[in-house]
């Protein structure tokens, strides 16, 4: 932490007052964990409502436009 700029010691501050952050060394080792705040019960179901209507949403435009996941892999893996 010592090594950090003023800018990223006061994000890291600003972070852990905001509800959670973990921070990795180069090794991928996590060395400062702050803690998330659980959510509720209906926020969890709230999410799950809203994640499932976007799915839902994906696959009708997939389906009216006749491609597939496999299609969209496709497609980001080429090279511009």
């Amino acid at each position: 932490m010592t090594e950090l700029s003023e800018d990223a010691r006061q994000l890291l501050a600003d972070a852990e007052q905001g509800g959670g952050l973990v921070v990795e060394d180069d090794g991928g080792k996590a060395r400062r964990v702050y803690a998330y705040p659980e959510p509720t019960t209906e926020e969890r179901s709230e999410a799950l409502e809203r994640m499932k209507s976007f799915q839902d949403k994906v696959q009708r435009s997939f389906d009216d436009q006749g491609v597939t996941e496999d299609d969209l892999d496709k497609l980001l893996q080429e090279d511009d």
